[in-house]
């Protein structure tokens, strides 16, 4: 493989790791994409050197969340990439807003009512700093709404 082929497997597999997905759901749906046909899993444990149960594992997350079509001819099932970064990355403010910024606002705020005068500052410049965070993931999934023009006419 190229040493542009190698820097763009990596680069999908950090981006991945930060969506949420393991280090082998990265590394697999990189090298789907740069396939110029579908693989096996055979073929991909040969390719990464990981074991085919963990890359069926890997695999199962993938084709549930749509990013992998599997096609199936007799007993042995192909993989394809489905290009989805735009798609992902749209949902990352709002998933970011409700699994994390919110809850940790709620804990935070909790955390202000028992606490005592030394740490209640602390805690106040936290919330204060999550208040402008969920301002700003607000902003940007509103500007994502009204803006998705942009996304259908390209």
């Amino acid at each position: 493989m190229s040493s542009s082929g190698k820097k763009f497997i990596e680069i999908v597999e950090r981006i991945m790791i930060r969506w949420g997905y393991s280090a082998t759901e990265g590394k697999i749906y990189a090298i789907l994409l740069l396939s110029d046909r579908p693989m096996t899993i055979t073929e991909l444990a040969k390719e990464t050197g990981l074991s085919r149960s963990s890359i069926s594992v890997a695999l199962s997350r993938l084709v549930r969340e749509y990013l992998v079509t599997c096609r199936r001819e007799g007993k042995t099932k192909y993989f394809t990439a489905v290009p989805a970064f735009l798609e992902k990355f749209l949902r990352q403010p709002r998933e970011t807003l409700e699994r994390e910024v919110r809850p940790l606002e709620d804990i935070v705020k909790s955390m202000i009512e028992k606490s005592d005068d030394g740490t209640r500052p602390r805690l106040e410049a936290i919330l204060d700093d999550l208040k402008k965070l969920e301002c700003v993931l607000e902003l940007i999934i509103r500007l994502e709404e009204e803006e998705s023009e942009c996304l259908t006419n390209r």
